[in-house]
């Protein structure tokens, strides 16, 4: 409603405008012709225009004022401003007026306009009819409408060159915004694949490490329950922890993801929380030590998060495959600018032909997404290496 209201008002002032350019243009052709003495403009010393001789026919106030609406309609409503125009336009000059510059610009709005709102093919199915109408009605005062004379096409020519470049300059204007509109959708898609992927590689890391612990802890129940009935006992309990602790985590990440309120004022998971990892791979039959050197500084959130989603799956990944009796090592160092971490394992290690698997895929990836960089193989002495560096603002 303010889009038109805003039109409507530009509309009213160009059509006083027009009505004012008409009525002048009508009396200057009353005036006594230029060359006689006494006669001529009234910058050059003549009389002046006629103004008490003018009168404006009951067309060119209709035309003026169609003209008004089809300013005014022309971003709501195109089709219809290009038909006001264009009626108009032949109102004026049946009327007995004169398309001068104003009411050329009127109709070059509409024009404009109506080529940035309609499609290419139905914008030239209303507009081109209406170009064309009004180029011949500019003939209607000649004899066969200018067909005698060849002045018709002349006419018709001026009518569509008038109208083409505006025409253009909003066909243009319509392919530069759908051009920005598809690349908006396009990043807007991209942002929700990336959001997809980190819910699916935060879910896959944490469901991965504990139904690991949970399987080697069954795994160990199950071997004592006859036996030593205590032992499966604690590894049932552990069982309990690992899952309870597991579902909890689980309902945080997707509670933050769905956007749920205060889910986002809860801290992220970070390298802080290595040593309860690190108790619960204990638990599971894993011995682990970790090392810290240099001066810790705060990491971002991401970088904090990263390096604990790695640091968890590299363990599983030891849990997994490296073996009974692997000990596993986890370091975590501080350098210029730098901070890094490394998993190793004292097991088998891959046998030759190894291939990374999705595990090493997504701590790669998680490595990226901060800006950092990640290698993993066969350790120099055997087991299994996994390394990571992540540039850090504070660094000592």
């Amino acid at each position: 409603m303010r889009t038109v209201a805003v039109d409507a008002g530009l509309g009213v002032v160009l059509g006083a405008v027009a009505v004012v350019a008409v009525r002048a243009q009508v009396a200057f052709g009353h005036a006594a012709p230029w060359g006689r003495e006494g006669a001529g403009p009234p910058w050059a010393g003549g009389p002046g225009p006629e103004w008490g001789q003018v009168t404006l026919g009951w067309g060119v106030w209709a035309g003026v004022a169609l003209l008004v609406v089809a300013v005014a309609v022309r971003r709501v409503r195109p089709a219809v401003a290009l038909v006001a125009a264009g009626a108009g336009a032949g109102a004026v000059l049946v009327g007995g007026g004169v398309v001068n510059p104003v009411v050329v610009v009127m109709g070059a709005l509409v024009v404009f306009s109506a080529a940035i709102r309609m499609e290419p093919v139905r914008f030239l199915a209303w507009a081109l009819p209406l170009v064309v109408g009004v180029g011949v009605l500019s003939r209607a005062g000649e004899p066969w409408w200018g067909l005698a004379d060849g002045s018709l096409w002349a006419a018709l020519a001026v009518a569509v060159g008038v109208a083409a470049p505006w025409a253009g300059a909003g066909v243009f204007v319509r392919a530069r915004r759908q051009g920005r509109a598809r690349e908006r959708e396009a990043e807007v898609a991209r942002h929700r694949y990336e959001e997809r992927l980190r819910i699916a590689r935060e879910v896959h890391d944490l469901v991965g490490h504990s139904l690991s612990v949970i399987s080697m802890q069954a795994g160990v129940a199950l071997h004592v329950v006859d036996r030593r009935p205590e032992q499966a006992a604690v590894a049932l309990a552990a069982i309990r922890d690992s899952s309870r602790s597991a579902l909890e985590e689980l309902r945080r990440t997707l509670a933050v993801f769905r956007g749920e309120e205060g889910a986002a004022l809860e801290p992220v998971a970070g390298l802080d929380r290595l040593e309860g990892v690190v108790e619960e791979m204990g638990r599971a039959g894993l011995a682990v030590t970790v090392e810290r050197s240099g001066e810790a500084v705060v990491l971002p959130g991401a970088v904090d998060h990263a390096l604990l989603r790695i640091a968890q799956e590299a363990l599983t990944n030891v849990l997994r495959h490296a073996g009974a009796g692997a000990v596993a090592r986890v370091e975590v160092a501080f350098e210029a600018g730098w901070v890094r971490l490394v998993v190793a394992d004292t097991g088998a290690g891959p046998g030759a032909g190894w291939c990374e698997g999705a595990g090493i895929a997504g701590m790669r990836e998680r490595a990226r997404g901060v800006g950092g960089e990640l290698a993993a193989g066969p350790g120099d002495g055997g087991g299994f290496v996994v390394r990571v560096r992540v540039p850090v603002e504070g660094g000592v």
